[in-house]
């Protein structure tokens, strides 16, 4: 894996957590009282004379000092053997409290070892292959799914860049991008919008883009793509060709839109300034429009609203080696159980079509719980 293919779960490979020397809002501690492993100790109240649950159980002596017919024992013994008995009956007591206690913590332990995986009532499942390219250009990312504070407080991130493989250093504008964006993630001021937090997130990632292009167009570049899942809603933002698709009800629904030349080849047409045949042949009807690296974005896609996401649906990240492969159909199809497993699933299937010149492939995969 290169410089390009950064994948991000646990901790960043490769990337510093410290957050850039950016102006304020990526600077901002998060807000609220730190959590400690224990909570602070409480007033102390007064002594009762109540004793507590363990000391009550007894055993009461006989009333009368006489003699107790079993195996000639007199009324001493008895009552020695009334504490014994009670001791005994105390520490099973204490045994079935601490039984109760080590039960409640390993199940709290298996909801903690959850979270790496079901973050947000969600499982993330990824693929990144080479194809048939000499490089890896593309990169992508998910925010760190173990640590509870950040996933409580700010959601899950997922984001995916595909280098432009025609112009020079793709790779480096890509991981750029994906690598400034989960650096600025954590530390953005949980006072903002979800989609607030994204379009920050993109403006940053454009900025480190152009530190490598210089931000000259055709110097560089790379699509982007990001969502947040949080409380149940999706926010995205995109700049590019890539995508992201909603899957409900085994139907494959883009939420984003292509930023290609074939968009203003066609408003053109229906303006009458060209035949949709002209517009059909143009040999550049692919080629990106905006994508980070360039200067100032030309166009950004996002959604200012929430998505509300239901159970058993899928949200896909994918770059331009995966739907130039496979039809929308096929790809809906590969997505059941388990979300690492869907993933690998595209992959395989992308893989074994065997097409010659396979570019870089990359799915990130959520599967809504």
């Amino acid at each position: 894996m290169g410089v390009s293919s950064i994948r991000i779960l646990g901790e960043t490979q490769g990337i510093s957590p410290v957050p850039l020397s950016t102006p304020t809002p990526a600077q901002k501690q998060e807000t609220g009282a730190t959590p400690s492993d224990s909570p602070a100790p409480s007033q102390s109240p007064q002594p009762t004379q109540t004793p507590s649950p363990l000391a009550t159980v007894s055993i009461a002596p006989s009333p009368t000092p006489e003699t107790v017919a079993v195996g000639g024992l007199f009324g001493i013994g008895g009552f020695a053997l009334g504490i014994l008995i009670g001791a005994m009956l105390a520490s099973a007591a204490a045994g079935v409290i601490v039984s109760r206690i080590q039960k409640r913590a390993k199940a709290q332990k298996r909801n903690l070892l959850r979270i790496d995986t079901l973050a947000q009532g969600l499982e993330v499942g990824n693929a990144h292959h080479i194809g048939k390219r000499s490089n890896q250009e593309d990169s992508f990312a998910i925010s760190d799914l173990n640590n509870p504070r950040l996933v409580d407080n700010s959601g899950v991130l997922a984001v995916v860049a595909d280098g432009m493989g025609g112009l020079a250093d793709g790779e480096l504008v890509s991981a750029a991008a994906v690598g400034t964006m989960m650096r600025e993630f954590p530390v953005i001021s949980n006072d903002w919008m979800p989609h607030q937090k994204l379009l920050y997130l993109v403006q940053r990632a454009n900025d480190a883009a152009n530190e490598v292009t210089g931000g000259a167009r055709n110097h560089g570049g790379s699509t982007l793509l990001s969502v947040l899942v949080r409380d149940g809603k999706l926010w995205f933002a995109s700049v590019g060709d890539s995508r992201i698709c909603l899957v409900r009800g085994g139907s494959l629904i883009p939420l984003t839109r292509p930023h290609i030349y074939a968009t203003d080849l066609d408003k053109r047409a229906a303006r009458g300034e060209l035949s949709f045949e002209s517009a059909l042949a143009d040999g550049q009807r692919s080629a990106l429009t905006s994508y980070v690296g360039m200067g100032e974005l030309e166009a950004l896609d996002y959604s200012a609203r929430g998505l509300q996401l239901l159970s058993g649906d899928w949200v896909l990240l994918m770059t331009d080696g995966v739907f130039n492969t496979l039809d929308d159909d096929e790809t809906a199809a590969l997505l059941y159980g388990e979300a690492q497993s869907a993933a690998e699933r595209i992959e395989s299937r992308v893989i074994a079509r065997g097409l010659p010149q396979q570019d870089n492939l990359t799915a990130v995969v959520l599967r809504i719980l």
